[in-house]
Formats: C-alpha cells, structure tokens, sequence
C-alpha cells in the first residue's frame, strides 16, 4: 500500500504538536522546580506533568499502531520518535524532581537539624 498524497504534511502537524505539547510540559516542570521569587518556596510534585506526558506518549503510541496497520509508515515512524522523545523527558522530568526535592530537604535539615527525618540527610 502506499500513502495518499497530504498524508505527510498532516503527519508532520501531529508530531509537532505533540512535541512542542512535551516542550511545554516539561518547561513547566522546570519552572516549578528551580525558578521562584520566594526564597520559602518547596518545589510541588512533578507528578502531575509526568502523568500529562504520559497521556502524550499514550495518544502518539495508539495512533503509531492505528497508522501502521493501515499502511501509513511514516506516521508510525514519526508517532514512535515522539513516544521515544516522551519517555525521555518524562525520565529526566522525574530525576530533576527528585533532585529538587533532595536539595529541599538537605536545606530544611541543615537550618533545623533536629527536625524529625534529618538523622540521615547529612
């Protein structure tokens, strides 16, 4: 089977969409970790946007597989780079929370030594 004439363009319009939707995501993951005015700011939970770039890679996967079994090669191609591409940020979003959330609690324990939990986190 070949591919109909469009079907590129619209398949590129996809897979753009779908990574600059990850570029924001993980921005915003960024920006909620290491960037505040308050210095009393605690960093939230990057759960959240881990889940959301999930739900991408979810969508790009489904439609990866719906495209390749209707013969549609080069959007299959492009929905798998943006899965690979998701779960790439999606595991550096999780390391950078965790790291920001470690510095957190170094910080805390090393102001208030004596506060429960800050036996180990020398």
């Amino acid at each position: 089977m070949t591919e109909e004439p469009g079907r590129g363009c619209a398949s590129c319009v996809l897979v753009v969409f779908q990574l600059v939707v990850v570029a924001v995501l993980f921005a915003g993951a960024w920006a909620e970790e290491y960037f505040s005015w308050d210095p009393q700011y605690i960093p939230g939970p990057v759960g959240p946007y881990i889940v959301k770039m999930g739900v991408v890679a979810g969508i790009a996967a489904v439609a990866g597989i719906i495209a390749g079994v209707r013969g549609a090669g080069a959007v299959a191609y492009g929905q798998a780079l943006v899965v690979v591409v998701t779960l790439v940020a999606m595991a550096v979003t999780d390391s950078m929370g965790d790291s920001a959330h470690e510095e957190h609690r170094r910080q805390k324990c090393y102001d208030a030594p004596a506060d429960p939990g800050c036996a180990n986190a020398r």
